[in-house]
């Protein structure tokens, strides 16, 4: 009896073994670590396969870094295995801050379906132009974990906005994370999830389905912003507009994911917007694409919402994806942009509603901004949520501030957006100084501001500066003087904006020219009235050319040289002050901070 007991045992342990998922592998160099080594899984879910050394760069300081590419199982859209990649980057420096080390798994933003806009390959390469939540993190001390979503292997076709697919992979690559050698990672690391538009959706995804999916990736907070929570209204939105790659993008992404969809026989311009989309990353494919009528692709010449009631299929794949049916567990940090042009902000809004309705811990708030720079804005106020979860504070919760039906800001866009794709800044708020060259410098007064309009399409640029009046007071040895005066734009500043090809740069270069004014010096007690001004208008050149991850601070700053003319009208000061400040030499530091989000 004993040896059948010994043997039966043997036989278990033999079995177990051989049944057990095979150890992680360190990787090949180049292309060929995106080929699956099956053509099938055979793991489980969040089982790390293979592994590699990865330099991420962000085009901007990030702290010391262990990162590696990885790839990873998980599950597709309608639960069959699946292999997904991504990339894991850990911290070099020792967490010191309560618990243990924080991990933020990163829904990233739209890439692309290309395979060279996988974000592992881009965050390697330097293309990456979604990077305010990677950065951010880093910062924080806390490990970051990016999924490529599924597709990007083996020259599949990645699901676009399958929500489900995608949240699981957002929770996939935690468990992963744990298993590279040397990670440090585990599974008591307090996780959160943060996401901005697709990845607003994945991670939406991922914390609807994360105690049925991911029982042991307990998530402690959800950061979700510029969410399409509604395919339906996201395809309505931006049919034939700036949006319309987006739409295309996701009928392709949702084809792949659901290959019995039948859209339509493409015609020659569908198979142009479909070799477009498989060859171009986002930002080159929104300006490609941009206006196209889906009506143009296909034989049966439908609308998406024609083809939604022709093909129940359709309509039915599109509803799956929403969010809203089951409450997320963890509290949610929740963000768009009044004047998204890509993803209406008032379905985002009933999400909110949806979700507080259900119980959720739901901090909804509104920027003034569109869908590409809503995005680096919010990131700063995120990353503070995170940080306050992390130290123990209760989350913060909107729910019950309004109701369905209470009217949106004036300024929220409720009809797509078509014609050229506008950028809008609205009222930065301005500070820095403006040093003369005698070595006096100025502080711009409180209240100055910058608004500006950006044709990401022809690349024309128009900003406005607002400057109060300016009063400054400094020592002449022991005197106090008090110069107060004004900068006042003779008009708007002219220039040029662009995008790089991938994104991940932005340049801004204006010419602008402003009357300065010295209205009266005090000297002690004695107050001199002057009025007098530059003789002719101020060139103010600004002019900005970095990465676009520099934003992920909040905030953008400029500097500029500038000469200033002679003053006239000054009486017996007027040569004094030519004297002291006209000519080259002055400076000018200034930083553009967004507003504050809405109280609506």
């Amino acid at each position: 009896m004993a040896r059948a007991v010994l043997a039966l045992a043997a036989v278990l342990a033999l079995a177990m073994v051989s049944s057990a998922s095979a150890a992680p592998v360190e990787g090949p160099e180049g292309s060929a670590f995106y080929t699956p080594p099956s053509e099938t899984p055979t793991g489980v879910a969040g089982e790390l396969v293979r592994y590699r050394p990865a330099t991420v760069n962000l085009q901007v300081s990030l702290p010391a870094n262990k990162a590696w590419t990885v790839l990873y199982q998980s599950t597709a859209q309608r639960g069959e295995p699946d292999y997904v990649t991504g990339t894991v980057i850990v911290p070099t420096a020792k967490w010191t801050g309560k618990g243990s080390r924080p991990v933020v798994t990163v829904g990233i933003g739209t890439q692309g379906i290309a395979s060279k806009c996988a974000p592992s390959k881009q965050l390697v390469n330097g293309t990456e132009y979604d990077g305010a939540a990677i950065i951010d993190s880093l910062k924080a001390g806390y490990a970051v974990d990016v999924t490529d979503y599924q597709g990007y292997t083996n020259g599949a076709i990645p699901t676009y906005t399958a929500g489900k697919a995608e949240g699981q992979a957002v929770l996939d690559i935690v468990r992963a994370a744990r298993q590279i050698p040397g990670s440090g990672l585990t599974e008591s690391d307090p996780t959160y999830a943060w996401g901005y538009s697709q990845g607003g959706q994945a991670v939406g995804w991922a914390g609807e389905i994360q105690s049925s999916y991911a029982s042991n990736v307990k998530l402690s907070g959800i950061v979700a912003g510029g969410v399409p929570a509604n395919l339906e209204e996201f395809g309505a939105f931006s049919g034939e507009s700036v949006g319309s790659g987006l739409t295309i993008l996701s009928a392709i992404g949702l084809q792949a994911a659901y290959p019995e969809l039948k859209l339509g026989t493409l015609t020659a311009a569908g198979e142009e917007a479909v070799s477009d989309a498989l060859s171009e990353c986002a930002v080159q494919l929104i300006e490609t694409l941009r206006g196209t009528n889906f009506r143009e692709l296909t034989g049966n010449h439908e609308t998406l919402e024609e083809l939604e009631k022709s093909e129940p299929t359709f309509k039915r794949v599109l509803e799956e994806q929403s969010l809203d049916d089951k409450a997320v567990d963890a509290p949610v940090y929740h963000f768009h942009g009044l004047e998204d042009e890509f993803v209406p902000v008032a379905q985002d809004v009933n999400l909110h509603y949806d979700w507080c309705k259900l119980g959720v811990t739901d901090d909804f708030q509104l920027y003034s901004g569109d869908h590409l720079f809503t995005d680096p804005l919010g990131a700063s106020a995120a990353i503070k949520w995170i940080e306050e979860r992390v130290a123990g504070k209760a989350a913060p919760s909107t729910c019950g501030e309004h109701e369905p039906g209470d009217a949106l800001p004036a300024n929220a866009r409720t009809a797509p957006e078509t014609g050229d794709l506008i950028i809008k800044l609205e009222k930065w708020s301005l500070s820095g100084k403006v040093t003369e060259k005698s070595g006096i410098s100025e502080d711009l007064p409180a209240g100055s501001t910058l608004t500006a309009e950006a044709n990401a399409t022809t690349g024309a640029l128009t900003s406005e500066l607002s400057i109060p009046p300016m009063e400054q007071t400094f020592l002449v040895g022991l005197v106090p003087v008090t110069v107060s005066g004004a900068l006042t734009p003779t008009g708007p500043a002219t220039g040029t904006f662009a995008f790089s090809e991938y994104g991940n740069e932005v340049s801004e270069s204006a010419e602008g020219k402003a009357d300065e004014l010295v209205k009266a010096i005090k000297i002690g007690l004695l107050t001199l009235p002057i009025g007098c001004k530059t003789v002719e208008p101020i060139d103010l050149p600004l002019s900005i050319s970095e990465p676009t991850n520099e934003l992920a601070v909040g905030s953008f700053a400029f500097k500029a040289e500038v000469t200033l003319p002679p003053f006239g009208e000054c009486g017996l000061l007027g040569p004094v002050l030519t004297a002291t400040t006209s000519g080259p030499g002055n400076k000018v530091e200034i930083t553009a901070t967004p507003p504050a989000p809405i109280n609506w």
